[in-house]
């Protein structure tokens, strides 16, 4: 099953759970997010990459780390993701939690360049709410200055119901995202031009 929903804000896309594709539409870009509950689905691995490799994902951002690919029954998951030829961008963070700042940045400029390069790229923890919802929606606010955190909230639960953005660490993450993630550019830029002048 297939839903289709658009969202009118500068600059973002789209959204896929492994057994239902939600996808954003904006102007420009392409963006997919993944993730999908596993209790009444049986996954089929070798089917579930080659319906990303159908969509024409060529990367795909993964939040959750070793220790929970192992305890889910994919402790290959990410060779896997290789082997189909797609870009793997491993960068873990804890269930519930929420990225350092550094790690946010990193992530944020990876989703940046993928999507001014228009490469379809996917984003997935393991539901797809909690981790995967609250990168979806930092990108929402880094890619549009009249995206408010509340519309942001708004837009994930629409596409992926009431447990988007999971916990009250991830839901203050978000409100206070632009504020420390401009001062950590500053921060990180007035480091860089000491390195420089020494």
């Amino acid at each position: 099953e297939y839903v289709h929903c658009q969202v009118r804000c500068k600059r973002i896309t789209p959204v896929i759970c492994l057994h239902k594709l939600f996808y954003v539409q904006t102007t420009e870009y392409s963006f997919l997010w993944t993730g999908c509950k596993f209790k009444d689905v049986r996954r089929n691995l070798p089917k579930d990459v080659d319906e990303l490799k159908d969509q024409g994902v060529e990367d795909v951002f993964v939040f959750c780390t070793l220790g929970e690919l192992q305890k889910y029954r994919v402790p290959r998951l990410l060779d896997v993701y290789r082997q189909q030829g797609l870009r793997v961008h491993h960068l873990p963070f804890p269930d519930g939690g929420t990225p350092e700042l550094d790690q946010c940045s990193r992530i944020l400029e990876e989703l940046q360049f993928n999507l001014e390069n228009n490469r379809k790229t996917v984003i997935h923890c393991y539901g797809g709410l909690g981790r995967s919802g609250l990168m979806a929606g930092c990108l929402l606010l880094q890619l549009s200055v009249s995206m408010t955190p509340d519309k942001a909230i708004e837009i994930l639960r629409e596409l992926r119901g009431g447990g988007a953005i999971q916990t009250v660490k991830q839901y203050n993450f978000l409100h206070e995202f632009r504020e420390k993630y401009a001062a950590y550019q500053e921060n990180k830029e007035v480091l860089l031009e000491r390195s420089v002048s020494r």
